[in-house]
């Protein structure tokens, strides 16, 4: 079964590029929308949107009810030390204003105050009177634990400013590790809610997503390192595969290429994401049991190579060879001219002649070429990468020429 992703922490998706590679693995990802919150998407998600129904908006409410019990016990049981690492002045704040999909900060008093959390790297170390406090919308947070945080002073109620659609919105202001850790539990539930994968542009995040408690909440708000997520090997050898066919320049490939690319191959993208769960599902089976990260890594690697890298190389070399095949018949045929033909022709003659029969010839093995083609890249399950490959790469001027070539013999992709 293919997986769905969700994209956490935030609502606005912050690297272009890095939507558009999610768009080439994902069949579709889910992003925390919670109610009354007005999403402002850029063009580029838009079209994700409407074309592939690549975005879908969940909500959040029934996960923050199911989180809070654990951390109101962590807020009872360790009030006192949380407020003097986390103590949020309780005057009413504003905070910034969203422009575009990016927050833009402004100072309040001694303190600025950010509309989605960031990082919890990027501030730890940051003294805590000058840590930029990190808004959580009021629909995220179930109301008992918001009063209990109010109550331990843990979080101030604030008014974002300068944007009507939130001007009578009261969000809860807090240090952004406090706001991070909540994040990272509430996405862990919604994950095991909805069987989605966690995916994140924010390296941080996707480090601290695994096996929440009230203990563990407790012990990453008192400064204990996060530990490690348990790995996702169909993610992993999925975004692996996909990464290995990317061109440098993905930001400047136009969108309506990927959804081409993505409307046009679709039997050859669902046959590449069950190959790579099947990848994945062996993997587990012959790491179980393994607790050294460089042994996994390793085996990782094998299988990456086994499953999908000399598959695609092997795929590579196959149509590389058809085309070749293809381009010296058709030249069979023009030097096969009728001897008559030939003859009465003359040089000026001729010319049109041998031409027209490369023609003839092209389209006389028009067919029996597309069937190699299409029984080449049926076969594999990696053919879809070499969609992508060949799609939205740049195209240089030999390349184009070769390419118009093997597409007038049948043979291009």
């Amino acid at each position: 079964m293919q997986r769905i992703g969700l994209y956490y922490p935030y609502v606005h998706f912050r690297d272009e590029q890095w939507i558009k590679a999610a768009a080439l693995y994902w069949p579709g990802v889910a992003r925390v929308v919670p109610r009354g919150f007005s999403v402002t998407d850029p063009d580029l998600v838009k079209a994700l949107r409407d074309e592939l129904d690549f975005v879908t908006d969940v909500d959040p409410r029934e996960a923050a009810a199911a989180v809070a019990p654990a951390f109101l016990k962590a807020v009872e049981d360790h009030g006192a030390e949380l407020r003097q690492r986390f103590l949020a002045t309780a005057d009413t704040r504003t905070f910034h204003a969203h422009r575009g999909n990016r927050p833009e900060p402004l100072m309040m008093g001694q303190r600025i105050v950010n509309a989605e959390p960031t990082s919890s790297d990027d501030v730890r170390t940051l003294p805590r009177d000058e840590r930029p406090l990190a808004g959580l919308y009021p629909h995220e947070v179930d109301p008992r634990l918001a009063d209990a945080l109010r109550g331990a002073g843990l979080a101030a109620p604030a008014m974002r400013s300068r944007v009507a659609r939130f001007a009578d919105v009261t969000w809860l202001a807090m240090d952004p590790v406090l706001a991070w850790i909540y994040k990272c539990v509430l996405t862990e539930e919604l994950a095991r809610r909805t069987r989605y994968a966690p995916i994140t542009d924010q390296v941080a995040a996707h480090s601290a997503t695994d096996g929440w408690d009230s203990d563990r909440i407790a012990a990453a708000m008192l400064g204990e390192p996060p530990r490690p997520a348990s790995s996702d090997e169909t993610t992993r050898l999925g975004l692996m595969a996909v990464q290995c066919v990317l061109p440098d320049g993905l930001r400047s490939v136009p969108v309506a290429k990927i959804i081409q690319l993505r409307k046009d191959h679709r039997a050859e993208f669902n046959a590449f994401t069950q190959a790579v769960n099947k990848a994945a599902a062996d993997l587990r089976e012959q790491v179980a049991g393994i607790e050294d990260r460089a042994a996994f890594e390793q085996y990782l690697r094998l299988k990456f190579d086994e499953s999908i890298a000399l598959p695609l190389e092997d795929l590579r070399k196959a149509m590389s060879g058809l085309n070749l095949k293809t381009f010296y018949s058709a030249l069979n045929y023009k030097f096969e001219l009728p001897a008559l033909a030939a003859a009465a022709s003359g040089w000026a003659g001729n010319v049109p002649i041998a031409a027209g029969s490369l023609a003839v010839a092209a389209a006389t093995l028009r067919q029996a070429t597309a069937e190699a083609r299409d029984a080449q890249l049926g076969g594999s399950p990696v053919s879809y990468l070499l969609r992508v490959e060949r799609n939205l790469k740049p195209t240089t001027l030999v390349r184009r020429v070769a390419r118009t070539l093997g597409r007038a013999a049948g043979s291009g992709i």
